[in-house]
């Protein structure tokens, strides 16, 4: 059996730096593409003046049907990682192999690229086409896009009308009428209301297990991450400290090593949350 042909992304090493002064990354921007246009090399494994690693040498591989999911604090490269896997940064060193022929659908947040002017249906075409999607399998997938946002007739009115649960019906529904090998959600399901969210939770799990897909998961949320994820990478400061399939070990190290300057009760009370949910399993 080919153990590669089951592995969707492959991340070896990956880092990637930025600046944390905008005028001085202006500069080294400018720099870098002077570089480029006289065939220079760029020297991006080391940090200039001001930059820091955001991702420092991650290396992992995650299979078909699995949900990861990526646990952090805020600036910990949970987001950077996930831009990278979904092509939209490029790692300064490192490689990330996505699967041949496999495609990644990245959501960072649901209500972008809608319009309020246009009626649902209309922006159906606009952002199914932004994904990359053409008429004729825009129009074959319509139907079912429709019927996942649970509409109904307010699809043909304009999105400013709807309320953000309903922005994020249709956001969603959309981003899986592409038919992705590979789901990429940072947080896009904080939004929306209960039950739209518990829907969403279930498709992903089924889609995973049935159709082997991948999904990628960034979220603050522990409830939702026991819910769906079938292995957590916790990330701290740029680097990956803990990689695990025991869901419940990486949710309390993350809890013990990441939110430790967290107020005690919020620690607690988490901790409490794995514990019932381990009970009621």
């Amino acid at each position: 059996m080919d153990m590669a042909a089951d592995i969707s992304i492959r991340l070896e090493g990956i880092s990637k730096k930025f600046c944390s002064d905008i005028k001085t990354n202006l500069w080294y921007c400018l720099q870098d593409v002077t570089k480029v246009n006289l065939n220079l090399s760029l020297k991006r494994n080391r940090l200039r003046k001001k930059e820091f690693w955001a991702l420092d040498e991650i290396s992992t591989s995650i299979s078909k049907g699995e949900v990861i999911a990526m646990v952090g604090k805020n600036g910990s490269g949970k987001t950077t990682l996930s831009r990278i896997i979904s092509g939209i940064y490029q790692p300064d060193k490192g490689n990330c192999h996505i699967g041949s022929n496999l495609r990644v659908t990245p959501i960072f947040a649901l209500k972008a690229g809608l319009h309020p002017l246009y009626t649902g249906k209309e922006n159906i075409y606009l952002k199914a086409a932004a994904y990359g999607m053409n008429e004729k399998e825009i129009d074959e997938a319509l139907d079912n896009i429709i019927t996942f946002s649970e509409l109904g007739e307010f699809i043909h009115t304009p999105v400013g009308s709807y309320s953000t649960g309903m922005k994020a019906r249709l956001s969603y529904a959309i981003a899986m009428a592409t038919n992705p090998d590979i789901f990429v959600i940072d947080e896009a399901l904080a939004v929306g209301d209960a039950v739209f969210r518990a829907k969403c939770l279930e498709h992903i799990r089924k889609m995973t297990k049935e159709r082997k897909k991948t999904v990628v998961y960034v979220t603050h949320h522990l409830d939702r991450v026991l819910q769906t994820a079938d292995r957590v990478l916790v990330l701290d400061k740029g680097k990956l400290i803990r990689d695990t399939y025991d869901v419940k070990d990486g949710l309390q190290f993350y809890i013990k090593n990441c939110l430790k300057d967290e107020a005690l009760e919020r620690q607690e009370a988490l901790r409490e949350l794995i514990e019932q949910w381990d009970n009621e399993k």
